[in-house]
């Protein structure tokens, strides 16, 4: 049991949209300072996992070098293939280096457990995260989640002004260094086929991202982004999570130049520049020209990364383009990598016609001094082989990989990719309902509403019975007395009642779920619960007004009446509370949607308590439907 002093943080309170509200839920319960050390004395609630050892961050010394590269040796059985990370005197420079923070983190008696690392480019604002390591020996022992959180805060904190952009490679053979990140908003948003290889094995990596909000609205390029039609599906993904506006789909018409072509391929030259951890930045550039095109090539993992360029021309870029293609080609490189600009569809299709296809669409990647304003960029890369089929992502990412056509289900890609199998990790512990499920559900409703027409049908037009509609409760049409096929209805409050559960649960995952809700606030978490709860007992009361009818409502109706008013009051207070959600939290479902909701079931439901009138009963259960409906085939259609 928690201390009543120990700080708690609701895990709703977290996945943030942005830099600034990672801080928020933490105001007063970590001091932010990295220089100082940072102690994580909190615990995050509703979470499976609790209990675990509360880590000690602080910034690397130099002699913590020896340590730092002991951790990377053993995780790796010596095998990790960036061998900078594995010399003592190459670290202890990056530690000293100020473009460099590096984070241990440690145990409650200050023994090192593990670490992280942050490489600072603040020419382009942005910081990159690698090296999130634990010892084994820790390994399920310290709070990895919070480790990231802690590490998170301090840099975004330290940095504030500086860095704008926070974005980590994250290895897809294991999923809880993903989860980790996207507790604290670094969320999927490009993915890297077959880019690395640990172990002996060929990997792919997950790009996630966290934008400090002023990087995508202040001081994002204004200029609408223009773009190939395949990029579209990537544009998007972002979209969705960032809201980016307006974008144009181009099929540019080039027309080169042959003799420029000529003269450019006579003049260029390629230079190898080789350092002491092998690896090779291989250039080329033009005579008597400032056009350039440079790529990092690291043959312990045969690819080709960091693709910068310059040019004068589209003749030129055309022809830095195959060359690029023929050095892949002879180097028997498997996968290579650039970021093109959103608003060059020349270039993009340049890269595209050369085979790259794109991965990812990057907003406010790289920083322009001379517009003070960043510019989106597409991920456009090309790999070769079959992706592991023991590839795991969170379920943020699984989205990003069914746009790729990169699912189990669709795996046609032109670079020789066959089946994939993929363990996606839902950050709430959950797996995602099926499509068949959310087909069957969704006809689960339609016949509801067949059976329950239907009953109303038979009941009026059947000339021994006497049923109207303005006169009799909806109850009495599973009465032999007032309806020849009682089991209609009877059939239909049970088909409801059984279809409710289920989608009240999913309701609530797929209103968590949508990043553009406000994930700050525990109010909106217990405004969801307190739905769900009232929901599922109005499930549960439909279902036995099925079971216990008026032909079988038990001593003075008591079983039956008993139900109706779980029925009843379970559905309206249920739509009080999503419509509440709605209003304040949520910018999916339509305001109106939920200003009706707010006031019309609970008025009418007040009226018939008093007044006892059977057409208000009616029109009580035709408000709870026309709210309902629809929002069952959003959650299971949409």
């Amino acid at each position: 049991m928690l201390s009543p002093y120990t700080k708690t943080v609701s895990l709703y309170e977290l996945f943030p949209e942005s830099t600034d509200k990672l801080m928020q839920p933490f105001k007063d319960v970590i001091e932010p300072d990295i220089q100082s050390g940072i102690y994580l004395d909190f615990e995050i609630d509703d979470r499976k996992h609790k209990n675990k050892i509360n880590p000690i961050l602080r910034l690397a010394r130099p002699e913590d070098a020896r340590e730092i590269i002991e951790i990377y040796k053993e995780l790796y059985d010596g095998t990790y293939p960036y061998k900078e990370m594995e010399d003592e005197t190459e670290v202890r420079k990056m530690i000293e280096d100020p473009s460099i923070q590096w984070i241990v983190y440690q145990d409650p008696s200050f023994n090192i457990a593990g670490c992280i690392t942050f490489v600072l480019d603040f020419k382009n604002k942005r910081g990159y995260i690698r090296g999130f390591l634990l010892r084994k020996e820790y390994q399920g022992y310290i709070d990895i989640t919070k480790a990231m959180i802690g590490s998170m805060i301090g840099m975004c904190h330290k940095y504030k002004d500086k860095i704008y952009t926070w974005y980590v490679e994250n290895r897809t053979a294991h999923a809880k260094s993903q989860y980790s990140m996207w507790v604290c908003g670094i969320a999927p948003i490009g993915f890297y086929p077959n880019k690395d290889i640990f172990f002996g094995k060929v990997e792919s990596d997950l790009m996630q991202i966290f934008y400090d909000e002023r990087a995508l609205r202040k001081y994002r390029r204004k200029d609408i982004p223009n773009f190939l039609p395949a990029v579209e599906r990537c544009f998007t993904f972002s979209n969705k999570r960032y809201n980016l506006g307006s974008y144009e789909i181009k099929v540019p018409e080039i027309s080169l130049d042959d003799n420029k072509i000529s003269k450019i391929r006579n003049h260029l030259s390629v230079k190898f520049s080789t350092d002491k951890f092998g690896y090779i930045t291989i250039a080329f550039s033009i005579e008597n020209s400032d056009s350039y095109f440079k790529f990092l090539y690291t043959p312990t993992v045969q690819n080709f990364e960091k693709t910068v360029y310059k040019i004068a021309n589209l003749e030129e870029l055309y022809v830095f383009v195959q060359e690029f293609i023929k050095y892949r080609k002879k180097l028997k490189v498997r996968y290579c990598e650039v970021f093109i600009s959103a608003y060059e569809p020349t270039h993009q299709k340049i890269f595209h016609d050369a085979g790259l296809v794109p991965c990812g669409y990057i907003p406010s990647w790289r920083f322009d001094y001379k517009t003070d304003f960043f510019e989106d960029c597409i991920l456009f890369n090309y790999y070769e082989g079959e992706i592991s089929e023991n590839i795991q992502i969170i379920q943020e990412a699984e989205e990003l990989l069914k746009i790729l056509n990169l699912t189990p289900s669709n795996t046609e890609k032109q670079n020789n990719v066959q089946k994939s199998k993929f363990r996606v990790i839902n950050r709430l512990g959950s797996n995602s309902l099926p499509k068949i499920m959310k087909s069957c559900l969704s006809f689960c409703i339609i016949g509801f509403l067949f059976l329950l027409v239907s009953s109303i049908f038979v009941a009026q037009i059947s000339v021994d019975f006497k049923y109207e509609i303005w006169n009799h409760a909806v109850s009495k049409l599973g009465s032999r007395i007032f309806t020849p096929f009682p089991s209609i209805f009877d059939s239909s409050c049970i088909l409801a009642g059984l279809t409710s559960l289920p989608f009240y649960v999913f309701l609530k995952n797929k209103f968590k779920n949508i990043k553009s809700i406000n994930l700050h606030s525990r109010i909106n978490h217990e405004l969801l619960r307190c739905g769900v709860v009232s929901g599922v007992i109005g499930g549960l009361g439909y279902f036995f007004v099925g079971i216990f009818s008026l032909d079988r409502s038990g001593p003075d109706s008591i079983l039956h009446n008993l139900f109706a008013g779980c029925t009843f009051g379970g559905f309206v207070f249920s739509i009080f509370f999503f419509s509440l959600y709605i209003i304040f939290f949520n910018n999916k479902v339509p305001k109106m949607c939920g200003i009706f909701g707010l006031f019309s079931p609970i008025i009418i439901f007040i009226l018939y308590c008093i007044l006892l009138l059977p057409i208000l009963e009616w029109i009580l259960l035709l408000t709870i439907l026309v709210f309902l409906v629809p929002l069952t085939f959003w959650t299971f259609l949409k």
